[in-house]
């Protein structure tokens, strides 16, 4: 992974300098509860759009 060192924000029109990033050790169970919940907010919106797109053409 590269991060750049500083970049330019023509908005603030002033250079930008990131902050320190820590790396965490991420066990396996809990990627897995990440992929877990993604999977259920995934389904949750395919949900609420058919109940959305079901209102819509009454």
């Amino acid at each position: 992974m590269v991060t750049p060192s500083k970049w330019y924000d023509p908005i603030s029109e002033r250079w930008i300098v990131p902050r320190e990033q820590h790396v965490e050790v991420v066990s396996s169970h809990a990627t897995e509860n990440h992929v877990r919940e993604l999977q259920r907010n995934v389904e949750i919106q395919r949900i609420w759009r058919a109940l959305v797109d079901c209102c819509a053409s009454k």
